[in-house]
């Protein structure tokens, strides 16, 4: 199954939306204030290990700020959802903007036992209803993740920076900050933080 069309078709359960916790990366955020004028402090938030059941402790991605470890995420509310969910239509309000992680939900790539792609398919531990009334073709599904894979690389390099900078003050949202530049002199404040000045 998978080699060039996945049976499935979306119904809107909105489980996605509601019950997912979305991680962006910052290729994800810089899409989404691009195209809708958003303020990422709009949207984002920090979340611990505890508020993320299924994120591995060893994870790339986890923030370090004074001991204390966040994780980037869609800011959403327990009995609506995501933040970019439409309370009245129940569609993604920013549904050409949206992440990766949502464009690829709930599908799972194959891989041959020699890590060839192969093809893809649904998760199988995902509380998607995984209706296959439909046809979604492979290859943009591919694409998705070949750029996926990219911006998580990059994602995880800017973390390793932003992990590595030692300063009085440094907060989580100066990682957005970092990646959005949001304040142009921040580098050179860090410099001089970090030099004692």
């Amino acid at each position: 199954m998978g080699e060039e069309f996945v049976s499935f078709k979306c119904h809107h359960c909105n489980h996605c939306c509601t019950d997912v916790v979305c991680l962006p990366t910052p290729w994800d955020v810089r899409r989404i204030t691009k195209m809708t004028g958003k303020d990422p402090f709009d949207f984002i938030e920090f979340l611990t290990p505890g508020e993320l059941n299924d994120v591995e402790d060893d994870d790339p991605a986890w923030l370090d700020v004074d001991g204390e470890r966040y994780m980037m995420a869609l800011q959403r509310d327990e009995k609506t959802g995501c933040t970019f969910l439409n309370n009245e239509t129940r569609f993604c309000s920013i549904y050409e903007a949206r992440p990766n992680l949502c464009r690829l939900y709930p599908f799972k790539a194959l891989e041959s036992k020699n890590g060839q792609y192969k093809g893809f398919t649904l998760q199988d531990d995902v509380g998607c209803p995984k209706y296959t009334d439909g046809r979604v073709a492979a290859l943009p599904l591919y694409e998705i993740l070949v750029q996926d894979d990219l911006n998580q690389e990059d994602y995880h390099e800017l973390v390793d920076i932003f992990n590595g900078k030692a300063y009085e003050g440094k907060e989580v949202e100066d990682f957005v900050i970092m990646f959005t530049g949001g304040v142009p002199d921040f580098e050179e404040n860090v410099a001089k933080a970090n030099a004692g000045a």
